[in-house]
């Protein structure tokens, strides 16, 4: 199977979302750890406090307190974050958002819910 990523931070609102991905992503070692956040401000906030970056980063957009927009636009002033790997990860089907997250130098792909294993097997993982 795939190599585990070491670190992974899924940040998603929706706890069954949550729990389904977490569980997806553990039943076939997609990472070592997996760390959850039910917004972007908790995972903001985790990066500045550890200063470790995930290997990857799965991202709802839309989200309380801070959506993920927010968060994409705040890690960009970072250069340490701004690096990071990411997967907007959303139910939205908006083809704007789509091409809106393209913009982003760090977004690498656009998964639509619910994540299914094909999802995990296609994304490039960084060397």
């Amino acid at each position: 199977m795939m190599n585990p990523l070491a670190k992974v931070f899924l940040i998603e609102d929706d706890a069954v979302t949550t729990f389904l991905i977490k569980t997806l992503m553990e039943k076939f070692s997609f990472a070592s750890e997996i760390i959850t956040f039910p917004n972007g401000a908790d995972a903001l906030e985790a990066l500045h406090k550890t200063n470790v970056s995930p290997d990857l980063l799965f991202l709802d957009l839309n989200m309380p307190i801070m959506d993920g927009w927010q968060f994409l636009d705040e890690i960009q002033t970072n250069s340490q974050f701004s690096k990071i790997p990411t997967y907007i990860l959303t139910s939205s089907i908006d083809p704007s958002d789509k091409s809106k997250s393209q913009s982003f130098p760090n977004v690498k792909g656009y998964l639509t819910k619910p994540l299914a294993l094909k999802d995990l097997e296609a994304i490039q993982i960084p060397k």
